[in-house]
């Protein structure tokens, strides 16, 4: 799980940094916002699933960390929530199988639906036509 989880809080950051890609090609400022909602509710995520599962298992080593990785380039907010939620669906399956990882699940669960209404904004922010499908 621990590869999981390291791949995980990179691509997290990789997408987080991809929303400003986003933030910058946008029409107006609440468009602008909501990028930076996206990004910051993305990065706090990827904090807090850092300190819980590393305050569980350990701190990793810098090698324990990859450069490389898959990630969709989308300019669509929606879609680019989509896949962050796919990411973070897979780490809490695994999380889900130790209840000693109990919080992750519940972080996890949390984070989901908060980036969910953040996808049903950038729909009225003609960011995205993207819908999520509710996985909680």
């Amino acid at each position: 799980m621990l590869e999981l989880v390291c791949e995980t809080i990179f691509k997290l950051y990789l997408y987080a940094d991809m929303t400003k890609m986003i933030h910058y090609t946008s029409d107006t400022m609440h468009q602008h916002e909501l990028c930076d909602q996206v990004r910051d509710t993305i990065n706090d995520y990827a904090d807090s699933l850092a300190e819980q599962f590393f305050g569980y298992y350990g701190k990793p080593s810098f090698s324990d960390f990859s450069l490389k990785h898959d990630v969709v380039s989308t300019d669509d907010l929606g879609k680019l929530c989509g896949h962050v939620i796919t990411i973070a669906e897979s780490v809490r399956k695994e999380a889900d199988k130790n209840p000693k990882l109990s919080g992750i699940v519940s972080l996890t669960d949390d984070f989901k639906g908060e980036l969910n209404k953040l996808v049903f904004l950038t729909k009225f922010d003609h960011i995205s036509k993207y819908e999520t499908k509710n996985t909680l």
